[in-house]
Order: structure tokens, then C-alpha cells, then sequence
């Protein structure tokens, strides 16, 4: 069977890597010149690094000792995956898909397979090339799409605006610089624009959490408190009671109480509790973990020195000098760098097919298929602090979805039911996800997808191990695909 896999980052390469075990015929198109996806040339904004300590950004067969890796290094590791497992000669660099067709046939869109249009990138007026496939993975990222709020006044405007993917070296350089955001990115790009433009803004609509390299004082390292079981026990109960155990059902009391010890670690290991009160986050932990990132190194000693100059507002409309806040302050800029996040959207993909509600949130059975398609299915966008062992677990329950080996396939019905709840969950425990985010919840997420594969969740020899060591780890899960071959 014919596979299209579109996307050749780390999603696009680990589902080509396990599709071929499992005996299909893979293409992988990509647009990039070269594997990688964000973690390309290209791809992503100058000085992009990761947040993953030892152990954590890599794939159960192939390790990674490279900590909190720099892009080219990052893009390396993914390129050297591919070729081991022999996914580099199926990648076929500088495509771009333009569209996804369900192929002409009874039965749902999809039932007969896919017919897929692309052409060389950035050429809109190249040949079309049409070929059909038996089953379509799409693996294309969560990062290309830009998000840009629409402001008033942009005309009147006469500097610079760009969106966080198109900072490149020199962008700050003996400039103002303002940087409109509250996550990850925004926070690593006015770090930087702290030490090399003339003045460095960040605005912000309100503090998210930033998560420490290290907790208890520089001591342990984040991956002993937020990716094991016994951490994961601490969060809001999973919604899949299939992967709810006894240590899941903490008394909530016990939970707040040490919740709070976290909470207290984290403003000091972070360094916040230096900075004023509004600008440290205002509700205590759990609550949005899941838009945390890994502190930047230098931030705060940059707010505490007055490299920074951090507001908390909502932008209200440029002005020919800058922004305008709804504070009424007016904040002088050359360069605007808006860190707002991207769009999840695949202009690609037929009509006929949907995989939107009305309010833009991903409506994808395990996050990974839509229920009204058949043979087409999406990896990374069931997402997770460790994403890359998230779309490798994916992977292995998509080949076997395609290969009908599941241990149970709901129907079109059961699949829209099972998304309404597990929506409406997100909603309450993990607001503003998007539909495709589950933030902390690694080793519940991993767990649900074994369970539908027949799989054990346990993946130690002891019960010590299993709950206090980290297990939101990809080489907890080696040999997955040894398993399928002895099934």
C-alpha cells in the first residue's frame, strides 16, 4: 500500500520510519531543501533551541545526548534518523503539496484513497504533478502558519512588522525593538534583543509560567518532576478512565499542598520572585502548565537590569511611533516582532474533508484522524511536552490504524462522541489548547494510545521505577515495533 506522507520534521520521519516497518510503500514530500521541518534552514527563526534536556528530544531507537540542542545540531540528529532507518531516500525535498483530493468512489471520503497535487516550492506557476495514494499522513507542522493580529493603524505605522518565524540574525541590531507575546518564543527573542537592540520591549497580555532547566534550587532536573507518573498524578484527572490508575485519585488536598511547594520552587529557581508582583504569573500551578516553556537563560537578570522593559496589556492599535496599549501607553518601536503563535490550518486538504469546528479548534479522533475520512490520518498535533515521543507513539497506533490491527476501531459516531468529550475536558482543565494540545499529560496520553493497541502501559520492572523515574521518555517505549512483528 502507497503511503504520502507530507512533512519530512520529526513527525513526517518518525511516521515514515514505522510505515516502512510495517511493510508500506512511503513518500514523504516536503517543501524545505531539507529534512527538519521548523528545525531547518529556514524554518525558523534565528537562534532557535530547543527545551530538551539529555534524554529527552529523541527517538526510542536511535539517542540524543545533546542538551537544550541549538537548531543546526537539532536539525542534524533528525537528518541522521532518517538516513539510519533509510527514510532519507523516499524524502522527496523542495515539494510543496497544494492538494488533497478524496479519489473518486463509494464510501466516505478517502474510502478509495487520496490523490495528491504538488509542485516544486515557492514555483506556483511549475507543473502540476497529480499522483494517488492508498493512505495520506499529514505531518506538516504546527509552526507554519503565522498567526498576526489584525490592529488598526498598521498603515500609519512606519516601521517593521514581522512575525517571530521571520526574525533573522541583524534583525535587532541598533534598533527598538518591541515583542508582542507571552510564550516560549516571545520570551527567547526579547532576551536576545535585550543585548542587541537599543531598547528591548515585551508586552504581554498577562505571565505565563515558565518552567526552570532545573527545580529545588538548581538541584533536579525538570524531567524528575514533570514527565513521571507520580508528577502527571498531581494534574487534573486524565479524561480517559481507561488510563486512570489508583495514584491518578490523590486526594485533592494532598494535591494543592504540593502543588503550592512547587509553585514556590518554581519562583525561585525561575528567578521570579525577583521581579514585581504583575510581572509573575497570578494563579498558582497547575493552572495553565500547559503554555509553559522552559525559562530562557539571561531573562529575568535582563527585566531585573532594565535591558527589558516588560509590560502587561493587551496591544490596542499601532501608531505611526510604535503600539498603542490599552493601558493608553504609547511604546516606540522600529522593528515589531509579533510571538502570537500559527495558525493549525491545511490549505492543502479538500473541503469535503473536516477537521475544524466553528470556533477553529482541531476536531481529530486521538488527535490523530477525523471521523468522517478514511486512510488519512495527522501526526503532531496531538501534542505534549515531549512532542517527539508523543508523534512517535503516534506513528505506531497510525500504522496499525491503516493496517486495521487496533484493538478496537469506534465507528464514525463513537469517534465524533469520543471528540466532544475529550473537547469539553480540554476546555475546562486545559483552556485555550486549541483541541490539539494536552500539555503535561505525556504518559496518560502514551498510555491511552497503547491500550488501543494492545499494549502494556507499564514499561519498567518495578513500581518505584515506574512511578518516580521519568517516563514521558522516548526509550521507555523501544520496541514497539517489535511487538507488532510477534503479534
Amino acid at each position: 500500500m502507497r503511503v504520502c506522507v507530507i512533512g519530512a520534521g520529526p513527525g513526517g520521519i518518525v511516521s515514515a520510519k514505522v510505515l516502512l516497518e510495517n511493510g508500506f510503500d512511503v513518500t514523504v514530500l516536503d517543501k524545505y531543501r531539507q529534512v527538519g521541518g521548523v528545525w531547518s534552514a529556514g524554518g525558523c527563526y534565528d537562534g532557535l533551541a530547543n527545551q530538551s534536556a539529555l534524554r529527552i528530544f529523541e527517538f526510542a531507537d536511535l539517542p540524543n545526548r545533546l542538551h537544550f540542542a541549538g537548531a543546526v545540531d537539532t536539525q542534524r540528529y533528525l537528518e541522521h534518523y532518517a538516513e539510519t532507518f533509510g527514510v532519507l531516500a523516499r524524502v522527496r525535498p523542495g515539494t510543496e503539496v497544494v492538494a488533497v483530493r478524496p479519489v473518486e468512489g463509494p464510501g466516505r471520503p478517502g474510502a478509495a484513497g487520496w490523490s495528491v497535487d504538488s509542485r516544486p516550492a515557492g514555483d506556483a506557476a511549475a507543473e502540476v504533478r497529480r499522483e494517488e495514494f492508498d493512505h495520506v499522513v499529514v505531518a506538516s507542522g504546527a509552526h507554519h502558519h503565522p498567526h498576526l493580529p489584525e490592529l488598526p493603524g498598521r498603515k500609519s505605522f512606519h516601521g517593521t512588522v514581522l512575525h517571530s518565524n521571520e526574525v533573522r540574525a541583524g534583525t535587532f541590531t541598533g534598533r527598538r525593538v518591541v515583542v508582542v507575546g507571552g510564550g516560549k518564543s516571545a520570551l527567547d527573542l526579547v532576551t536576545r534583543a535585550a543585548h542587541e537592540a537599543t531598547a528591548a520591549t515585551l508586552v504581554q497580555r498577562k505571565v505565563n509560567w515558565m518552567v526552570p532547566e532545573r527545580f529545588l534550587l538548581g538541584l533536579v532536573g525538570y524531567k524528575w518532576i514533570l514527565f513521571t507518573r507520580f508528577g502527571e498524578a498531581l494534574l487534573p484527572r486524565y479524561h480517559d478512565p481507561a488510563c486512570v490508575r489508583p495514584i491518578d485519585r490523590l486526594d485533592e488536598r494532598v494535591k494543592r499542598a504540593l502543588w503550592w511547594l512547587i509553585t514556590r520552587d518554581l519562583l525561585l529557581s525561575t528567578g521570579l520572585y525577583g521581579l514585581p508582583k504583575h510581572l509573575r504569573p497570578d494563579r498558582a500551578l497547575p493552572f495553565h502548565l500547559a503554555h509553559a516553556g522552559v525559562m530562557p537563560r539571561g531573562y529575568v537578570r535582563a527585566v531585573r537590569r532594565g535591558l527589558i522593559a516588560a509590560r502587561v496589556s493587551a496591544v490596542e492599535a499601532y501608531t505611526d511611533r510604535g503600539l498603542r496599549l490599552a493601558t493608553g501607553e504609547e511604546v516606540a518601536a522600529d522593528v515589531v516582532v509579533f510571538a502570537t503563535g500559527h495558525r493549525k490550518v491545511f490549505p492543502f486538504l479538500d473541503p469535503s474533508v473536516s477537521v475544524h469546528d466553528s470556533t477553529g479548534r482541531l476536531r481529530l479522533y486521538r488527535g490523530i484522524v477525523p471521523p468522517g475520512a478514511d486512510r488519512l490520518g495527522f501526526v503532531g498535533f496531538r501534542q505534549v511536552f515531549n512532542n517527539i515521543m508523543g508523534m512517535e507513539l503516534t506513528a505506531h497506533w497510525l500504522a496499525r490504524h491503516f493496517r486495521a490491527t487496533l484493538r478496537t476501531t469506534p465507528g464514525e459516531r463513537e469517534m465524533r462522541e469520543a471528540v466532544d468529550a475529550r473537547l469539553a475536558w480540554q476546555e475546562q482543565v486545559l483552556p485555550g489548547s486549541g483541541g490539539y494540545d494536552f500539555g503535561p499529560y505525556d504518559i496518560h496520553c502514551a498510555d491511552e494510545l497503547l491500550h488501543d493497541m494492545g499494549l502494556p502501559s507499564h514499561r519498567t520492572g518495578n513500581l518505584l521505577a515506574e512511578y518516580l523515574l521519568p517516563g514521558g521518555v522516548a526509550h521507555r517505549y523501544q520496541g514497539l515495533g517489535r511487538a507488532r512483528r510477534a503479534e
